[in-house]
């Protein structure tokens, strides 16, 4: 093991062929269907079964999948895929049909990540059944990470979701019919899903394993446990509980893994359309009150670090350094006091200005613990915080399409481009989308500024626009973050071959030691 007891890539031994995993997960996924959400837990067995034309590796290196092979026009709007020959798990041909299909009818209008590629493809043609040809209105450079399954780029069977709602499709939920190296063999809702491996895979040599269980094990002692004590073989670090992490390191039987995800972020978006979070000063104010580095320290037990601007670090070249969240919004009660003053929110008898409601999901713990802190912190400022955490489920709906919520705590992905993970917060166009622009936040310069980066090329262009955009987002808040962070997962040190893909997890490489 690495420093620190995060297991080194290049130490597993040669794979072996069948046996079977248990995966702990916190809740059951929303849907299986990975175009129409953004979830870790529904990437994890939505992209097991469906797939994309492309697929990135951790160090978000674009390779072939459904297609095999691409040729890109000198300027770069053109992209000519050949396709594999493939079937569906109905046993239907996997063609091009299917491909134009479900980037304009599903991952575009649904894709909260996908939906800047979508915008900008302007025809798509098909030739011949194992030939796609995709014209784009500009150029659009993370395009083919965009076209993975965990880029929003999941293709679907055109037969099976044509002229339906696609949400309501059973092919989005219990009866998934993918192409991918697993089917959903079972699932029985608040206990377990079941996938085996698809035989008629495209690829005969995948996967590895015979089988899969998602065990659902809503409380984290419960998930921690099961590890313990070899009924479980890995909990995605989505529902790890950080001060577990020395727990795992302990155990000679067990391992810290670096997830495929790009480093994430998590943050708290306010619903602007509701008073009095439409006034920046209440979301400055609230932001100085908040002590990040604390939230840190006693909420995530050191894992992380402190956000210091509207876009992650982690992608230096969109990153502006001349914004520093800690040196604008310091934690400071008496500043954030002042603030609230000025917004005309003074406290009554019993020293309130006003209650607040902040919902974040059930199977978080960590969110749990920051919601507490931030519920104790905030006191002084007079702002009397309720906590309501909600099954994953009600929140995706109350908080994203229904928009009935006043504050959420949530975490998003980089997905290694702002245009295809960060540019979603912010977005007028992403309201409305699973995974989106939450707090109802729009901004024409901002929408104009990263309409113009995501058509440009090199990231010397693109980063100048970024960075732009960035210093108004610092100003505005529509959302204030608190860290940034890897996922890290703990498992068995028998499980292997399941970090190399960018996402929660490669299933259809991974093995276990027999």
């Amino acid at each position: 093991m690495a420093a620190g007891g995060i297991a080194s890539a290049g130490s597993d031994p040669a794979p072996q062929r069948g046996g079977s995993i248990v995966i702990a997960l916190g809740a059951d996924p929303a849907s299986l269907n990975p175009a129409l959400t953004t979830g870790i837990n529904e990437a994890l067995i939505g992209c097991s079964i469906y797939e994309g034309l492309t697929q990135v590796s951790a160090a978000f290196k674009t390779g072939p999948l459904l297609a095999e092979s691409w040729t890109i026009s000198p300027d770069g709007r053109t992209y000519d895929f050949k396709l594999r020959s493939a079937k569906w798990q109905d046993g239907a041909a996997f063609t091009s049909n299917d491909v134009k299909f479900s980037l304009l009818e599903i991952n575009k209008k649904y894709s909260p990540i996908f939906r800047a590629s979508g915008n900008l493809i302007d025809s798509i043609e098909t030739p011949a059944p194992d030939r796609v040809v995709i014209h784009l209105k500009e150029p659009f450079g993370p395009f083919l990470m965009s076209l993975s399954c965990i880029g929003g780029g999941a293709i679907m069977p055109a037969h099976i979701f044509r002229d339906t709602d696609i949400r309501q499709n059973p092919a989005s939920g219990a009866q998934p019919v993918g192409t991918g190296p697993f089917r959903l063999m079972e699932w029985k809702r608040g206990s377990y899903l079941r996938l085996d491996r698809n035989a008629d895979y495209w690829d005969a040599t995948k996967p590895l394993l015979a089988s899969v269980t998602a065990q659902i094990l809503p409380q984290p002692s419960s998930r921690l446990q099961a590890l313990q004590t070899d009924e479980v073989d890995l909990i995605l670090g989505l529902s790890m509980v950080p001060s577990d992490n020395p727990i795992v390191q302990a155990n000679p039987r067990l391992k810290l893994e670096q997830s495929g995800y790009a480093p994430g972020y998590t943050f708290i978006a306010f619903n602007t359309r509701k008073k009095p979070y439409d006034d920046v000063r209440v979301r400055r104010a609230l932001f100085m009150a908040t002590d990040r580095a604390y939230l840190i320290k006693a909420a995530w037990f050191g894992d992380g670090k402190v956000s210091v601007g509207p876009f992650s670090d982690a992608i230096e070249w969109a990153f502006n350094s001349d914004i520093d969240y800690q040196k604008m919004y310091p934690f400071d009660t008496a500043a954030a006091n002042r603030l609230l003053d000025e917004a005309g929110l003074p406290r009554d008898a019993d020293g309130i200005r006003f209650k607040a409601t902040i919902v974040y999901p059930s199977d978080t713990p960590d969110r749990a613990q920051v919601a507490q802190a931030m519920k104790n912190m905030w006191r002084s400022i007079g702002v009397d915080l309720q906590l309501e955490p909600l099954e994953r489920a009600v929140l995706n709906t109350r908080v994203y399409q229904d928009c009935d919520f006043e504050m959420n705590i949530d975490s998003y992905n980089t997905f290694g481009d702002p245009a295809l993970g960060i540019t979603r917060i912010y977005s007028t166009e992403a309201q409305g989308r699973a995974y989106g622009n939450a707090s109802g936040y729009s901004n024409a310069k901002v929408d104009e500024l990263f309409d113009q980066a995501q058509r440009e090329v090199t990231t010397e262009k693109r980063g100048a626009l970024y960075r732009q955009a960035a210093e108004i987002l610092a100003q505005d808040l529509p959302s204030i973050s608190l860290r940034e962070k890897h996922y890290i997962d703990a498992a068995s040190i028998r499980l292997h071959g399941l970090w190399g893909l960018m996402g929660p997890g490669d299933l259809v490489d991974a093995w276990v030691e027999k």
